[in-house]
């Protein structure tokens, strides 16, 4: 069942947004399962929110590739993972 995230990272913006998205290489070579994905400024903070066709590839996406490309970036992994909400979706529409 398809699963949605959003993010709020503390002390993100655009700049370390866009390293780490240039080291996790989503555009280039999209992760398996990923079915959206998009980011922005919400009232003064940086928000991420990815659709996936389940939650267990969004793990595999943290694990295998988000969690590397964090260490690269900023020299270390966060020790907690940023406030998220996550949710299976009842319905998805792919016009």
């Amino acid at each position: 069942m398809a699963f949605i995230r959003i993010f709020r990272p503390p002390n993100t913006n655009a700049e370390i947004y866009d390293s780490v998205n240039a080291e996790v290489e989503v555009d280039a070579n999209p992760p398996e399962g990923l079915l959206l994905h998009c980011a922005g400024e919400v009232d003064g903070e940086w928000q991420i929110v990815d659709v996936w066709d389940s939650r267990a590839h969004a793990e595999k996406f943290d694990h295998e590739r988000l969690g590397p490309a964090l260490e690269e970036v900023l020299g270390m992994r966060p020790p907690t993972p940023p406030a998220s909400a996550g949710y299976e979706l009842h319905k998805v529409v792919k016009p």
